[in-house]
């Protein structure tokens, strides 16, 4: 701020205040040439005396809080100040600086304090005697620092009387930001929140609609005022419903709300593991009507402060029951005891694995040293065996909720799943989660999570030990791969052969799979590709009516060429892997869509990065079909390209070879041997 002032001419703050100026958020705007106004920043405002400019002028600091003074105008004696009515804008035209100038506050009490102080500074300045000025300006300073000193020492709220709702709710409804934290300590005072809600329930049982809609006004604002403490103490068990019971009389809705009965008669608490501590039970109970009126009663309402003040509030007494339950050395046992009794089709088994998927992505916001100790516990407990379970025989929303805890577990250590995976004795939860992934339900989410954790798993950015020699990755690449590929090779739309009809959404998830394999795998991918043609099967989904699944097949390709690999070259090249994705293209003709445009993306990559052996490749066996293809110049830029490279310079040309001394050129001239080069001839 110091640098903001002495920008502004030495601004300084005197004796107008005890601890600094009286600011107010506001928005500066200047008029452009063209007649547009323009947003110049938003900041803070006050009135302050400049030294240099020798009068009290207008300062607005910038709120990004590099200090920097968005306006420094000295405050003219001349009536040029506009404001219509009631209005939060102040304009006029600046005839220093020869534009239009005008400031937006975000609250009207803003307004109207800087309104009277520009009058009043102006009454000062008519004043002919310097020393009077002076002197003048020291009341006005006295007087800000008046006002200033209100802020500090507090306010005062009108006794919590139903007569006096309309003049509390004005109180508060009209608070500067300034005295905010005095509002929230006079609601805090002992028993002024629970004379408020008595008052609420008086009015209720006299169906008084205005004293109810105040009481809205009342709780929404003081909700506003976000003051983490406050909220607290409303939002305590022996006040919260009340709370709830005053947000329902919205006035802007015709009938009251029915927060209250949802809450009270259809949200029910399963409790599927008895929990002991009846704080920790409050604590659950506080943290879903935190959550309600957060994301139910006041979502439109709501500032992002106030949003994110409450949800941290939720966040953390999630954190306090979960440490809680994690302590409690008699708590996990009896739930997984209760998981291994039930069966999947029993009715306590769904609620079971929900509370154990909900614990597990709590877990995340725990500090590292309790996680660690949480997620080990978990899985000495049994967790995978469990999620094996699940995922033979539960229906889709289950297993969903199993993958979900897997993908927990893996966010915190991948090297735990992937050595149950590894030692397993029948490989089980593995075989299922492939399983899951190529003959799973579309629709479910299901495929789409395990895709994502398959990919987490064979990260080898995850892994201790090289990829080419994990046994983790050599497991997937001896017995599971294939499996994937497969899906491909049978799909009755790509072959008439196939046995089955798969997916357009599974087979994407396979491509993009292959293409990960194909970035991260060097070593094994390589030797699959060899083993099992794999570039030519996937390449088969550009055949599939869909277009977007044809164009993952082009972005496998493309994939293939970008990492730039001698062998993936030489391979495509060998076995002409680009024979369906430009049969498709040029089957595709001159239609303008996805599919056209990434097939030209690649040729213009190949053609970019100089790729001889591919260029060579796509102009020697189809180039002949490139006439065809008029409306971008792509093909004839990576047919220029291919003669560029195989252009023979004209000193070649001449046959000056090493076979038996022939002459210099072809006609045996001196002109021809020295045709092309240049000569500088100097002076004698």
């Amino acid at each position: 701020m110091e640098g903001g002032r002495a920008a502004g001419g030495g601004a300084q703050p005197g004796p107008s205040s005890l601890s600094g100026p009286t600011y107010f958020r506001a928005k500066v705007y200047r008029l452009n040439v063209e007649g547009n106004w323009m947003d110049k920043g938003t900041g803070h405002i006050c009135v302050e005396y400049l030294e240099q400019a020798e009068s009290h002028g207008l300062v607005v600091i910038s709120e990004d809080g590099d200090g920097k003074a968005l306006l420094v105008h000295k405050i003219s004696k001349e009536d040029i100040y506009q404001r219509t009515g009631e209005t939060t804008i102040i304009n006029w035209h600046d005839p220093d600086v020869n534009t239009d100038i005008a400031i937006s506050f975000q609250e009207q009490s803003g307004c109207d304090f800087i309104w009277q102080q520009i009058k009043q500074v102006q009454r000062e300045n008519q004043h002919p005697d310097t020393k009077m000025r002076r002197h003048m300006t020291d009341d006005y300073e006295q007087t800000t620092a008046s006002q200033y000193e209100e802020a500090e020492t507090g306010v005062d709220l009108p006794a919590p009387e139903i007569g006096n709702l309309e003049e509390i709710a004005k109180v508060i409804t009209s608070t500067p930001p300034f005295q905010r934290d005095r509002i929230g300590q006079a609601i805090m005072k002992p028993g002024y929140i629970a004379a408020l809600l008595d008052i609420f329930r008086q009015c209720e049982d006299l169906e008084d609609g205005a004293s109810l809609a105040h009481l809205y006004r009342i709780i929404k604002t003081t909700i506003m005022l976000n003051d983490a403490t406050l909220l607290e103490d409303m939002l305590k068990e022996e006040h919260v419903m009340d709370i709830v019971g005053a947000l329902e009389y919205d006035p802007d809705f015709k009938a009251p709300q029915r927060h209250r009965e949802f809450l009270q008669s259809c949200v029910q608490f399963k409790e599927v593991v008895p929990i002991a501590d009846p704080a920790i039970m409050a604590k659950i109970h506080q943290t879903y009507r935190i959550q309600y009126i957060k994301d139910v009663i006041l979502p439109r309402s709501l500032d992002d402060a106030t949003y994110t003040t409450l949800s941290s509030l939720a966040l953390f007494n999630n954190v306090e029951v979960v440490t809680a339950l994690q302590s409690d050395p008699r708590f996990l046992p009896e739930l997984f005891l209760r998981l291994e009794r039930h069966t999947p089709g029993d009715a306590e088994w769904g609620d079971l694995i929900a509370f154990l998927q909900e614990f597990c992505s709590l877990a995340r916001h725990l500090q590292p040293q309790q996680r660690q100790q949480l997620f080990s516990r978990l899985v000495q407990l049994g967790l995978f065996e469990i999620a094996t379970r699940i995922l033979k025989v539960s229906p889709d929303a289950v297993k969903l909720k199993a993958t979900d805890i897997l993908m927990s577990v893996t966010q915190h250590d991948v090297a735990a799943l992937r050595d149950f995976l590894l030692h397993q004795s029948d490989h089980m939860l593995f075989t299922l989660l492939v399983r899951e992934l190529t003959e799973g339900s579309d629709g479910t989410g299901l495929p789409e999570q395990i895709s994502e954790l398959l990919k987490t798993l064979l990260d080898p950015d995850t892994m201790e030990t090289a990829i080419e020699k994990n046994e983790f990755v050599e497991l997937f690449y001896d017995k599971y791969v294939h499996q994937l590929l497969q899906v491909i090779v049978l799909d009755r739309a790509i072959n008439a052969e196939g046995t089955r009809l798969a997916s357009a959404s599974i087979l994407g998830l396979i491509v993009d799979l292959f293409c990960f394999f194909v970035q991260n795998h060097s070593y094994r991918v390589k030797y699959y590709v060899l083993r099992s043609h794999m570039i030519e099967k996937v390449l088969r989904v550009v055949r599939r009516r869909e277009r977007w699944l044809a164009c993952a097949g082009v972005r496998f390709l493309r994939t293939c060429i970008t990492i730039k690999d001698e062998f993936f070259t030489r391979y495509m090249v060998r076995n002409n892997v680009f024979e369906p994705v430009m049969t498709v293209f040029f089957e595709n003709g001159d239609r303008y869509n996805l599919l056209n445009s990434a097939v030209l993306d690649i040729l213009d990559y190949v053609r970019k990065e100089s790729l001889k052996m591919l260029v060579d490749h796509l102009v020697e066996h189809f180039g002949h079909r490139f006439d065809d293809v008029d409306y971008v110049d792509t093909l004839r830029q990576l047919r220029l390209k291919y003669d560029q490279m195989h252009e023979v310079p004209d000193d070649a040309a001449g046959g000056g070879g090493d076979g038996g001394g022939g002459e210099p050129s072809g006609d045996g001239s001196v002109g021809g041997a020295l045709r092309g080069r240049t000569f500088v001839f100097g002076t004698g």
